[in-house]
């Protein structure tokens, strides 16, 4: 045997170390693969229908080839973790290099690219993730949510391109699978809705009437709730806004009149008349509304008097029919006394020439004006009455006062708040009754954020429409010439309702993810220290205070069929919190209102 020199090892050595440094981990060639996913990501996002070329393309693919030469070590070497994330990033990575394809207007290339990963990207569901990976020394999460909008523009987009390439069915069967998918935003809503009724031009017999009317009504209810910006997109590639809508509902119902094919209608009018001003063919639609009794209540009716009233010129004999129609309606609906709305109806009779109407109107509303006056001036007379008794008995000096709660008045509607306190005032002490209708308050989060709830912020959780009611008694002391300061002890009572909400909630024994709707409700009790000061005058009242207590609350979470115990629910507040709980709350404000009295003195 041939003996190995101490200089023979040294010169074998040397030779292996450009081998041995140039091996890398599995983690590594993950790193560069996902790297190089991100940079494409970067380089796409500059590129548009409108400049994207084909050397764009061929620069895609190359990047594409590169990153996937990384990853298929990875998927061949890698402990299941990191297989299971190369393979996540290399089916996105087809996604993307599909899309731009779509970009340059290569219908059959994308197609034939998401149709072979459509096993793939389809098949991925929540209990695929989360996924995870380190990426220069940090880790990564993706979680589900991550990925499910793009699972959901996956959709969107495949019914787009069977459609370019009049694969009619596969188009139909695609985009009603964008249409249920939970994590479809607004505007591929819109697309997707607009979609079905280009499918059904081209092929009507894949759509049934009902359904067809349905996506009609939602092609309109989508485009309302776009964000701006999306709407000038609409307008600036001539997207369909609402009015086809509007024709077919109108042609639908006019050939069967179907309770609810006129539903649809009813409900279609009043949105579609925000964005179609003096438009013959939503004044038909109205007039379909209104010649088979199916209309709404009085914001419906006073929207379509308006719209009528607007689109004289388009064509006066149905602006006229419309407008009378929606009128008479409105005659029936006013309120016993309510002297604006007699105006109101007075002056549209006016507009309508219809004089007998409008005079008969007018005395109502006269009537009616004289009335409240001589109630007004009875209420004055008996205040005052009051106000002399209280002075002659040398008594307690007695206060009545009302006032407004000040600062709920200065939200925009739909969130302003309207309420009002009653004190009863007997010199030093006082006893306040309290009601306030709350309108799309946010939640109290006390708890959650208590209890370390990770999520939990009033931006995730929907608002609340109810109401607030206490009484307290006032302890007072003297603060000024008309001042009083005050402890006071608040006992309060609230009811809650939440805006209806939509959420996915998993199966926690079988890992099925579904959509379920809740209408969550609470009941609240309050007990509250409150200090505040409190000016009487004769005439006037203001109160100023704060306060802090506790809430014990009863949630129910407006859905029976969802047991927490056996779901996962996709929402802090539905998920984490107790059926019965405490939470924290903090009173801040004033009320400015009438005072009946002598005031403090």
């Amino acid at each position: 045997m041939k003996k190995i020199t101490p200089n023979a090892l040294l010169w074998a050595l040397l030779l292996c170390l450009p081998m041995i440094a140039g091996a890398q981990t599995t983690a590594k060639l993950l790193e560069q693969g996902v790297e190089e996913y991100n940079a494409t990501r970067t380089y796409m996002n500059d590129l548009t229908a409108k400049n994207i070329t084909q050397a764009n393309i061929t620069d895609i693919k190359a990047r594409m080839d590169k990153a996937f030469a990384l990853l298929d070590k990875v998927i061949k070497e890698g402990n299941s973790e990191e297989i299971k994330t190369a393979r996540y990033f290399k089916l996105n990575f087809k996604y993307q290099y599909g899309f731009a394809n779509g970009m340059i207007g290569e219908n059959k290339k994308i197609f034939d690219i998401f149709k072979e990963i459509e096993k793939d990207f389809t098949g991925y569901s929540s209990s695929d993730f989360p996924l995870r990976y380190v990426f220069f020394e940090k880790n990564y999460i993706i979680k589900w949510e991550d990925f499910a909008s793009t699972q959901a523009e996956y959709y969107a987009a495949l019914g787009e391109i069977a459609y370019n390439l009049n694969k009619y069915e596969d188009a139909a069967r695609i985009t009603r699978l964008a249409l249920v998918h939970p994590n479809t935003s607004d505007w591929l809503k819109y697309v997707s809705y607009n979609k079905m009724l280009d499918i059904n031009e081209k092929d009507g017999s894949l759509i049934g009437v009902g359904e067809l009317q349905d996506f009609a009504l939602q092609t309109i209810k989508s485009y309302d709730i776009l964000s701006d910006e999306s709407k000038k997109t609409v307008d600036e590639f001539n997207y369909p806004r609402v009015i086809r809508g509007v024709s077919l509902l109108f042609n639908s119902a006019e050939a069967n009149r179907t309770p609810l094919a006129l539903t649809r209608c009813s409900e279609a009018a009043p949105i579609a008349a925000k964005y179609e001003p003096r438009n013959a063919k939503l004044l038909d639609l109205y007039s379909l509304c209104y010649r088979n009794r199916q209309t709404g209540g009085v914001a419906f009716h006073t929207g379509a008097a308006d719209y009528a009233q607007d689109a004289i010129a388009v064509d006066r004999a149905k602006a006229e029919y419309v407008g009378l129609a929606a009128t008479d309606y409105l005659t029936k609906m006013a309120a016993l006394n309510d002297c604006p709305a007699y105006e109101a109806l007075a002056e549209r009779y006016r507009f309508w020439n219809k004089t007998d109407l409008q005079a008969q109107y007018t005395a109502k509303a006269k009537a009616c004006a004289d009335e409240q006056a001589k109630a007004l001036i009875k209420a004055e007379k008996e205040a005052k009455k009051a106000a002399r008794a209280s002075g002659r008995s040398g008594g307690s000096n007695f206060n009545l006062y009302v006032g407004a709660h000040i600062l709920p008045l200065l939200n925009t509607n739909p969130k302003r708040d309207y309420g009002a306190a009653v004190d009863f005032v007997f010199g030093n002490t006082a006893v306040e009754f309290s009601y306030t209708k709350v309108k799309q308050n946010k939640e109290n989060i006390f708890d959650l954020w208590l209890s370390e709830v990770e999520g939990a912020d009033q931006d995730n959780i929907s608002r609340w429409d109810g109401f607030k009611a206490h009484i307290q008694p006032k302890f007072m002391e003297r603060y000024g010439n008309d001042l009083r300061s005050y402890l006071g002890v608040l006992l309060g009572y609230n009811e809650k309702t939440f805006d209806e909400m939509t959420v996915n909630v998993t199966n926690d024994l079988s890992g099925v993810i579904s959509a379920a709707t809740f209408k969550p409700a609470v009941t609240q009790y309050v007990a509250m220290v409150n200090f505040g000061v409190m000016g009487l005058g004769k005439g006037y009242g203001i109160d100023a205070f704060w306060g802090l207590g506790a809430n014990y609350s009863h949630m129910d979470t407006g859905n029976t069929a969802i047991n927490r115990e056996e779901y996962t629910i996709d929402n802090p507040l539905l998920e984490y919190r107790k059926d019965k709980y405490f939470g924290f709350v903090m009173r801040l404000g004033f009320t400015m209102g009438i005072n009946f009295g002598r005031g403090m003195d």
